[in-house]
């Protein structure tokens, strides 16, 4: 049955969707069992507690059995399972030049639709499927070996790339998580921002094409958001420039 039951399941994931773990899994207990385009109406306009975000979660998982041919009043809402993610941090501008971070709350979620004859008992609880952005940050560190001498001067070439929006380097940003050069010579950077929402990754891409076309150096520019970067990411120098131009708090 167990088999049977994981064949038929509409599950989708999510990290990092912005919710609180407590506010997910109430509004979660609310709904589970129900039909699902019951529990996504419900979700999204009451009554009791509304989740928009789990409720466009919904949207997706509904879509997908459509796409099987599965109509959403045939299937229930199984599961659903929330644990805490990373923070997203956010520059909050103050009065007189003085800015800090604010930070958004989210969690990793997953949702299970299930058709209404084979619906066993609604689970809710802590998700084991999904990764933490925690145990991701953990595997990737272990990954890396020490850069070479040619990565290392990669890496120094990318302090002349500034973030227009703060005014410092990117790698005392903590935007450089990794270059790696392949055997025939192409650097492969890998970096991130505050954000995904970020509107600046195609400026950053001219700014890394302009400094390393002075090198001469091929690169591969790789954008990676999970796990979210935090103002702990920040190098001492980083700090001081910040303060510098008027952040208050790290």
């Amino acid at each position: 049955m167990t088999s049977l039951l994981k064949a038929v399941d509409i599950t989708v994931r999510e990290q990092q969707l912005r919710v609180t773990r407590d506010d997910a899994s109430a509004a979660l207990e609310r709904v589970l069992g129900e039909p699902a385009g019951q529990a996504r109406a419900r979700l999204r306009f009451g009554p009791g507690r509304t989740c928009e975000p789990l409720a466009r979660m919904l949207d997706r998982a509904l879509a997908q059995a459509e796409e099987c041919g599965l109509a959403s009043d045939a299937l229930v809402l199984a599961a659903g399972f929330a644990v805490p993610a990373e923070d997203i941090v956010r520059i909050r501008r103050k009065a007189h030049g003085v800015a800090d971070w604010i930070s958004s709350p989210t969690s990793d979620v997953e949702l299970v639709l299930r058709p209404k004859g084979l619906a066993a008992v609604p689970q809710a609880g802590p998700a084991a499927a999904p990764m933490t952005a925690q145990a991701a940050r953990g595997e990737r560190v272990r990954e890396r070996a020490p850069d070479t001498e040619a990565e290392r001067a990669v890496r120094e070439a990318l302090y002349d790339v500034i973030d227009p929006d703060l005014g410092v380097n990117v790698v005392d940003m903590g935007f450089v998580r990794q270059v790696r050069i392949d055997d025939d010579g192409v650097a492969t950077i890998t970096m991130t921002l505050t954000s995904a929402a970020c509107p600046l990754t195609e400026v950053m891409e001219r700014n890394v094409k302009a400094v390393l076309a002075e090198s001469g150096t091929e690169f591969v520019l790789v954008w990676e958001w999970l796990p979210s970067w935090r103002p702990g990411d920040i190098s001492a120098d980083g700090r001081e420039q910040l303060r510098a131009i008027g952040f208050s708090a790290f």
